[in-house]
């Protein structure tokens, strides 16, 4: 079983506190966007596998779409999983290429071996999982509370173009998150404001209201990003941030060609480009 796994931005994301079991509580708005990980699912006897055309990605049961592959199967089940990951959305650029993974995982496994699950039930799998990853079975957009896995769907935009480029440094998302001074965050209404805007289709005024409560600490310990997201402007960008911790900077823009410009002009730097739209779901099969 072949599935296709679409990763996702994030348009709002606010930290609002820690929780007792030590992680953030967040409030965010996911969107799917179309650049997408191929995840092909093959029954095995027992046990669980990865080969992947990425050498980065991990092997064992760190990787979450082993993770999720076993969670639905269960310690009781007859037969294991061999996955084969097809990498095209970038490791590390908080663009949840590793929960697409695994919700590509769960989607395909379920139709693999006829379980039956629901969509409602994958994504409750999902939550044992990953934070983000009860998001990327269905996709779409989305609101995004607690640990990011309480969800209200909001209606997907259009499918808009996208410049995504991702800078060649690794942000830690631990330290993200433990560097992020709380009473410097964000408290202004806008995550109303922008699921108004999405629901009435808005975009001039969703691109007015992109936050992300992590680019001011990052953008001061990577000017380079902070650059990144002034030239998506200076360029004709309608709206542009940095997605979930970083270090993945996307741009909205209103014409494929206006997009393509912006991302060849950035590529010429040396930088990462990809050249992407908003997208209507997460997990797509089969393939």
């Amino acid at each position: 079983m072949k599935v296709s796994c679409n990763a996702k931005i994030n348009l709002f994301l606010r930290v609002t506190g820690v929780r007792s079991d030590g992680f953030h509580e967040i409030e965010t708005v996911f969107h799917s966007i179309a650049l997408a990980d191929v995840v092909t699912v093959r029954r095995a006897s027992r046990g669980f596998s990865v080969v992947s055309n990425d050498a980065a990605l991990p092997r064992d049961a760190t990787n979450l779409a082993v993770r999720a592959a076993a969670s639905l199967l269960g310690p009781a089940a007859a037969g294991g999983a061999a996955l084969d990951i097809e990498k095209r959305i970038p490791i590390g650029g908080g663009l949840g290429g590793g929960s697409a993974d695994a919700a590509g995982a769960l989607v395909a496994v379920n139709h693999l071996y006829g379980l039956g699950c629901s969509e409602e039930r994958l994504e409750a799998v999902a939550r044992t999982v990953g934070a983000d990853v009860s998001f990327m079975v269905r996709g779409g957009c989305a609101i995004g509370r607690g640990r990011g896995d309480s969800l209200e769907r909001l209606p997907p935009l259009p499918p808009l173009p996208l410049v995504v480029v991702v800078p060649s440094l690794a942000i830690s998302t631990a330290w993200a998150y433990n560097s992020l001074e709380m009473g410097l965050t964000s408290r202004a209404p806008r995550l109303s404001m922008i699921a108004g805007a999405i629901e009435k289709g808005d975009v001039a005024g969703l691109c007015g209201l992109l936050e992300n409560d992590f680019e001011a600490l990052v953008f001061e310990r990577f000017p380079t990003i902070k650059r990144v997201k002034d030239e998506l402007l200076a360029s004709g960008a309608r709206g542009a941030l940095m997605s979930g911790s970083g270090s993945s900077i996307f741009g909205i823009f209103s014409k494929v060609g206006d997009a393509e410009a912006s991302g060849a002009a950035l590529a010429r730097q040396g930088l990462t480009v990809l050249i992407a739209s908003l997208a209507a779901r997460g997990v797509t099969m089969p393939l």
